[in-house]
């Protein structure tokens, strides 16, 4: 992976001016340097054409839609949860069947023991006053908190039962509760509700994640991985905007100083790495941002640097600006136009998603991209928990397609 050299400096304050809002449309087509991956280019050269398949105010109105549809996307306007609503967030989840492993040894029943009372459900008020937060540092959320793993057998690193997924940097959060040891807060994302170590967020005033969620001067990172002094930026990522300098954007990074309170710091970034906006929603981008995904690693959850099947399309989804539920699971049934492949044959599958190239598949659990058609074959790129990365796959009988369910149309 090429390494980025970015450049780094500490803020005070930093606004955007009328101006310069008016510039950023302008933005876009004068700085933003487009690369292609050498695997896209087959896939783009098919396309008859590259119009717009949804404008913003469109997306905005999808994103509605697939809110209104699905109980997994959170309210984070809201102000105050109860003892009861918090201790069902905290009782969704339960300890994986045992037995389970970690770090090549048994897990014994009195760390299972200890990690249920480090949720301090005891220490819950009648009601409590949400905070909120933003994500310093691309984190774990989980399902308890520890940062012990549950895993399958002895020798297993992947998989981690009580995972739940990655959450990026400047996502925003509404803290909950604290656990036992005070190492990890109870959050809400737009997405889950788990646990997130203390040391990963940072608490801010209104003001501040306002200008840090909502600000309408923003960039997305658009490269699939990106490390910033040892902070992890994913594709999708939103920052606030400040200016186009000759080497690059000047975004801005949230940041907790050692006392705890937040740093706004300026990073400046290639101008091939992000975008001013959000990307136009085209096939082209689509398959541009998905071969930027190739080759990097699956971890299940997201956990530490890897993606998921699902966090993979998600954060693809993210340069358009698209809001998806986390899991397959949610994803499936209400992220866009469903077309049932159930009682297909093989052949009718193929020959029905011909017509939808660059949409979703579905399988139980699994989700893929289908590109399309090179050399008479039919491809998906996916994050293959089987291979362990993002791959660019022929969809036959040996690869997925018996298992296909759904196409999904995002249109």
């Amino acid at each position: 992976m090429k390494k980025i050299i970015l450049f780094i400096i500490i803020l005070s304050s930093i606004g955007c001016t009328r101006k310069e809002e008016l510039i950023m449309e302008q933005e876009y087509d004068n700085n933003y340097i487009e690369t292609i991956p050498d695997m896209a280019e087959d896939y783009i050269n098919n396309l008859l054409d590259n119009k717009t398949i949804l404008s913003l105010k469109e997306i905005d109105k999808y994103n509605k839609e697939i809110e209104s549809k699905n109980e997994y996307l959170y309210d984070l306007d809201i102000k105050t949860l109860n003892k009861e609503e918090i201790i069902n967030y905290i009782n969704m989840y339960t300890i994986p069947t045992l037995p389970k492993y970690n770090e090549g040894k048994e897990i014994t029943a009195e760390e299972v023991k200890s990690t249920l009372e480090n949720r301090n459900i005891d220490k819950i008020p009648k009601e409590v006053k949400l905070k909120k937060g933003l994500v310093v540092k691309r984190a774990n959320l989980r399902s308890f908190p520890t940062e012990i793993g549950f895993y399958d057998n002895i020798n297993s690193s992947n998989f981690d039962r009580i995972q739940e997924t990655e959450v990026t940097v400047n996502s925003p959060v509404l803290v909950i509760h604290s656990s036992k040891d005070n190492k990890y807060f109870l959050v809400m994302t737009k997405t889950y509700v788990g646990w997130i170590k203390e040391e990963d967020i940072v608490l801010v005033s209104d003001e501040d994640y306002d200008y840090f969620v909502n600000s309408q001067n923003f960039a997305v990172i658009t490269d699939a991985y990106m490390n910033v002094n040892d902070t992890i930026l994913d594709m999708g990522v939103k920052l606030p905007y400040n200016r186009t300098r000759e080497n690059g954007y000047e975004l801005v990074i949230p940041i907790k100083d050692k006392d705890g309170n937040l740093l706004k710091k300026r990073i400046t970034v290639s101008k091939d790495k992000a975008h001013i906006g959000y990307l136009p929603y085209t096939k082209k981008n689509l398959y541009i941002e998905s071969f930027k995904y190739e080759d990097v690693p699956y971890s299940w959850g997201g956990k530490d640097s890897g993606v998921d099947c699902s966090s993979f399309v998600s954060n693809v989804y993210k340069t358009f600006g698209f809001v998806f539920p986390r899991n397959t699971s949610s994803q499936n049934n209400s992220v866009g136009k469903i077309i049932s492949l159930e009682d297909k044959t093989n052949n009718e599958k193929l020959k029905i998603m011909e017509e939808y190239p660059g949409n979703l598949l579905y399988e139980d659990g699994h989700v893929l991209i289908y590109l399309g058609m090179k050399n008479n074959k039919h491809y998906v790129i996916n994050a293959s928990g089987s291979i362990l990365k993002v791959v660019e796959e022929e969809l036959d009988t040996s690869h997925h397609l018996d298992k296909i369910k759904k196409l999904v149309l995002v249109s």
